[in-house]
């Protein structure tokens, strides 16, 4: 309850700038009550994004858990994390303001990442690049304004960025960005 109550108070203020009674009004709890389960507002905050990100990542796993090319699932996964966060305004709000990836989904980058390099499917070699290049990437892309967007169109250029950026050959970079997307649950409203 606290937790999802938290989403729009980060939304709407970043991760810095809320104080604790934001947080305990928002959720109609005291601020006693507050303090029975975090200690700050940075500890509500990590709990917040993991819980977000998790229900995301959750709903996109079974979209990508067939598929045998890192590079592709790593694209297209990423492709559906930036199409998410564009279809649920809350989401990308938040997102926006804490400027991070989850634990979750940068476990589950990583080891795309990781098998890519293992199996040369990229140039760069040195995974904290590799990761720094796609979460970077994809971080200041959902930052960027979003008015008339054709989400899709962008999720794939966003993607390709990545993907030019960690030295996938070009036919690989289209075999990835051809996956249709497949539909995900929505992320649960707050």
């Amino acid at each position: 309850m606290i937790i999802r109550a938290a989403i729009p108070v980060f939304a709407e203020y970043g991760p810095d700038s809320p104080v604790i009674d934001q947080f305990a009004s928002a959720a109609g709890i005291s601020r006693g009550t507050f303090y029975n389960y975090f200690a700050t507002t940075r500890e509500l905050l990590q709990a917040t994004m993991g819980l977000l990100a998790d229900d995301l990542i959750g709903a996109i796993i079974p979209a990508v858990e067939g598929e045998t090319n890192p590079v592709v699932r790593l694209a297209t996964a990423a492709r559906l994390y930036y199409r998410q966060a564009r279809l649920d305004p809350l989401l990308g709000r938040f997102m926006d303001s804490t400027s991070s990836v989850s634990a979750l989904a940068s476990e589950h980058g990583r080891k795309d990442l990781e098998e890519a390099i293992i199996q040369n499917l990229v140039q760069v070699r040195d995974m904290e690049l590799a990761a720094a290049i796609a979460y970077g990437v994809m971080v200041f892309a959902l930052r960027a304004p979003n008015e008339q967007e054709d989400i899709d169109r962008r999720a794939s250029e966003v993607v390709r960025a990545i993907l030019r950026g960690l030295g996938a050959k070009p036919s690989l970079i289209e075999r990835a960005l051809g996956v249709p997307l497949p539909p995900v649950a929505a992320t649960p409203p707050s």
